[in-house]
């Protein structure tokens, strides 16, 4: 029996319902690729780094993001497929540092084998 992947449509939509639920780790570990590639505009206050290349690159920038950052409101329009990508705006609050931050974003994804291949964030 072949096992069923699922389609960038799928992907899409359960990891945002993920994201959507407060699950970000979840998402992230259900759905990237172990070579995944992570790309932010610019690299993060103590990071010399835009790129991380691999899960565990992928994981240990955010466990280190969530140990000094929280999301505490988060809305999401999309995803919006095409082909094997998806993309996703946010809005979200974001408490650091003793204090709250709204911060907007487009997250685009790439898709292969029902794993996420790439993320690709754009913020201010």
């Amino acid at each position: 029996m072949t096992e069923h992947l699922p389609t960038t449509a799928e992907v899409a939509a359960n990891f945002t319902e993920l994201l959507l639920a407060g699950d970000y780790r979840a998402a992230g570990e259900k759905y990237w690729a172990e070579d995944v590639v992570s790309i932010e505009p610019y690299p993060q206050a103590d990071d010399s780094d835009c790129v991380y290349r691999g899960i565990e690159a992928v994981r240990a920038r955010n466990l280190h993001w969530f140990s000094t950052h929280a999301i505490e409101d988060l809305s999401v329009d999309g995803p919006f497929v095409t082909g094997d990508h998806f993309a996703l705006f946010a809005d979200m609050l974001i408490f650091h540092a003793g204090q709250r931050t709204p911060h907007s974003q487009i997250a685009v994804f790439a898709v292969r084998d029902g794993k996420i291949i790439e993320e690709r964030y754009f913020h201010p």
